[in-house]
């Protein structure tokens, strides 16, 4: 038994068991604490994500306290970073242990990725860590054969160096921007507005979308469908120019179709091209979380951040679902006997899915799967083992689409037969498509695919031109965005971009925000007023509008809407992961937009206006009203400052100076009542409540309680 022990350094809880079960089998005994597990041989902890947050700028100074514009730009000389309050017990725990004098050895375990890296070496700087430090580095499943592989090919942590110096600089641009535009747009628009890189851009494209539909005006157009009898069989075709690359069939003016009709009428027909190719589908790898977000959102109307609350549930609770919070759709090779066991154990627990079952893809070659080269911080998403509850239930039907996008990767492809047609009529061309499905493979699991059967003509069949219609259509307004469009748009945004550098960046693993972002940023957007759910749909609300039309008004400041800007800065920050960009000249290259930034909003036309009389904009009115004696609930519990009567919530008159007081006249679908409110603020506790309504629209009652932070909280009726 040695006297020294390795300390592992993990970034979730589940990690640290994974690493115990593997290490500790081999070790013997082993012991759990609070916040760590010690085994002879090691001492396991782990982070809860950043247990580390950025100073707020009243932190460096209290003259930051109050947002003026004099006191901006604040450009900090040195980032400083404080314990997170929810999670300063476990950074203690972690301090306490990195002060061990029988530790010989510090393994750094956090997840495999950008973040992951600065996470742990904030810790370290945090804790003065001495140790000689290495990492551990794999995206594969931690399963016991994995982790010892793995251990055996620990590498210096100063090898990670340029990851962590990457993820420190997004980490300042991030702040820098948010800061100092958040409060310049505060101050000189006069009502609350946050501004951050990656969600001002997300914002830009939804008041892009409404603009586009607002200003789009419908213009008519034709297409002809002609009908021609073969002694095969009726074939429906419509008319096309092949001088024509897009929008082939249409025409502007129904008076040459109209003369199209009556001149082919009974005109004798040609089939002049026939071609049948046996064409192929493949399945789509597994779910990253961003395509389950996008999956739920279409087929079950789930909202992104639903989505990954009920994945998250899946993954910690019932521990039947991998790590949720993945942009991978592959797996690592070393992953292959654990997927080969679910495979063979889901065959025997859901036959009725492995009808199409096609062994030959239980393989290393089967590539859609197996993929060391895609792998990002962590695999795709997989079923551990299966779900005991309600298919029908939330959790069930988030369940159930990943265990069926796991088995498509195992049943054969979809095959089909696809045929083109032309047909020359008097000089005129008809073209049909037709499809016949040869074998439906995978696609068994996704509903069945629609057929188009075609008669059986061959190529120089002559028929006639039977009869035909003008059909009258109008061009259509793009759609609004969905949370399923938007987030294909979020991951996908190379087609939004026009330069070919950006482009690559964007069609890599890169978009805009992360997978464990995305919802988050959509949430925010909404909290803001920014958009709103209108239906299933996202839209632009005017102050949104308001924003984004003010931020493109200015040369520097409007680079923040464009996605071109994240493509940048993503391309710099990989660039600079690869140790082939300084983080000093990146920095200065942040602070001087954000000095021109600020001389930009300084020198802009606010709108000013007496601060008790509301401000409309576009027909939505922000701002505080003017109170009646009957909003007057009493002072702020945090700052005794007056409280404010705004159109959603009774606020601290002091919330540009940072007082966060806040109750919402609407809690859980439930508008209070000004007795209730008054009671929370006199007695601190409401009368039992009724007529709240769950996420799920589940009815239930409460108490409302405020604690000694000011926050409302519930408090049920014992059960």
């Amino acid at each position: 038994m040695s006297l020294m022990k390795t300390l592992i350094l993990t970034e979730k809880p589940s990690v640290a068991r994974d690493f115990a079960l593997a290490l500790g089998a081999v070790s013997g005994e082993n012991k759990s604490n609070e916040g760590f597990i010690e085994t002879p041989d090691y001492v396991i902890t782990w982070a809860i994500g950043h247990l580390l947050a950025p100073y707020d700028p009243e932190d460096y100074d209290p003259k930051y306290k109050k947002w003026s514009l004099v006191t901006l730009p604040i450009l900090p000389v040195e980032f400083k970073f404080k314990a997170q309050a929810k999670t300063k017990k476990q950074l203690d725990i972690i301090k306490r242990i990195l002060k061990r004098n029988d530790l010989e050895k510090l393994i750094v375990a956090t997840d495999a990725g950008r973040e992951g890296e600065l996470i742990a070496r904030l810790i370290l700087q945090e804790g003065r860590s001495k140790l000689k430090a290495f990492r551990f580095w794999t995206s594969a499943a931690l399963t016991r054969e994995v982790i010892h592989a793995e251990m055996k090919k620990i590498k210096p942590l100063q090898d990670y160096d340029r990851l962590f110096i990457a993820g420190r600089a997004r980490q300042k641009a991030d702040w820098l921007v948010g800061m100092n535009l958040s409060r310049l747009a505060t101050i000189k628009l006069n009502d609350l507005f946050s501004i951050g890189r990656v969600q001002t851009a997300v914002l830009s494209l939804l008041v892009e979308r409404r603009k586009a539909i607002q200003n789009f005006i419908p213009t008519d157009y034709f297409e002809y469908l002609a009908t021609f009898q073969f002694s095969s069989g009726k074939l429906d075709a419509y008319w096309f120019d092949p001088q024509k690359k897009e929008e082939d069939k249409r025409q502007d003016n129904r008076q040459f179709f109209d003369e199209l009709k009556e001149k082919l009428s009974k005109k004798k027909a040609t089939i002049s091209t026939l071609s049948e190719a046996e064409k192929t589908s493949y399945p789509q790898g597994l779910f990253s979380l961003t395509d389950l977000q996008r999956q739920a959102n279409m087929q079950y109307g789930f909202s992104a951040s639903k989505t990954l609350e009920l994945a998250q549930s899946l993954y910690e609770k019932y521990k039947c679902l991998s790590y949720p919070r993945t942009d991978s759709k592959v797996m690592a090779t070393s992953s292959f006997e654990l997927v080969k066991d679910l495979v063979y154990k889901f065959k025997g627990l859901y036959p009725e899915h492995f009808e199409k079952f096609a062994s030959h893809k239980v393989s290393l070659k089967n590539k859609i799967i197996f993929d060391d080269s895609r792998l990002t911080d962590h695999h795709g998403l997989i079923p551990l083992k299966d779900f005991n509850g309600p298919e029908d239930s939330l959790e069930g039907k988030i369940y159930h689409l990943v265990l069926k996008r796991f088995i498509t990767n195992f049943l054969e492809n979809h095959r089909y037969l696809e045929t083109d047609v032309q047909i020359e009529c008097e000089k005129n061309l008809f073209k049909v498509r037709g499809k016949k499905i040869i074998e439906m493979g995978f696609k068994v699991l996704e509903g069945r695919e629609s057929e188009e059967i075609l008669p059986a003509i061959s190529l120089n069949e002559e028929g006639i031109h039977q009869s035909g219609k003008v059909e009258a259509k109008k061009t259509k307004a793009p759609f609004d965005y969905t949370e399923a469009s938007l987030l294909y748009d979020m991951t996908n945004p190379a087609r939004l971009v026009s330069e070919s550098d950006l482009k690559r960046i964007f069609r890599t693993e890169v978009g805009l925000g992360t997978q464990a972002t995305r919802a988050q940023i959509i949430e925010t957007l909404l909290k803001r007023n920014y958009i709103e759910r209108v239906s299933k749909n996202i839209k632009a609300t005017d102050k949104g509008l308001l924003l984004v039309d003010r931020l493109n008004d200015m040369p520097t400041t409007k680079s923040l809407t464009s996605v071109s800007q994240t493509a940048k800065l993503e391309l710099a920050l990989s660039s600079m992961a690869e140790g082939e960009t300084d983080d000093l000249e990146f920095l200065e290259q942040v602070n001087s937009f954000i000095l021109s930034a600020t001389q930009e909003w300084k020198e802009s036309a606010g709108i000013e206006r007496d601060k008790s009389t509301p401000k409309s904009y576009g027909g939505i009115t922000y701002g505080p009203k003017t109170q009646s004696k009957s909003a007057e609930i009493g002072n702020c519990p945090i700052c005794q400052s007056e409280i404010k009567d705004f159109p959603k919530s009774y606020s601290c008159s002091r919330w540009k100076e940072g007082c966060g007081f806040t109750i919402w006249k609407v809690v859980a679908k439930k508008k209070l009542s000004e007795t209730s409110i008054k009671e929370l603020m006199t007695k601190k506790k409401t009368g039992l409540i009724k007529g709240f309504k769950s996420k799920t629209g589940k009815p239930f009652e409460a108490y409302l309680l405020m604690n000694k932070e000011g926050k409302v909280e519930f408090e049920f009726l014992p059960r």
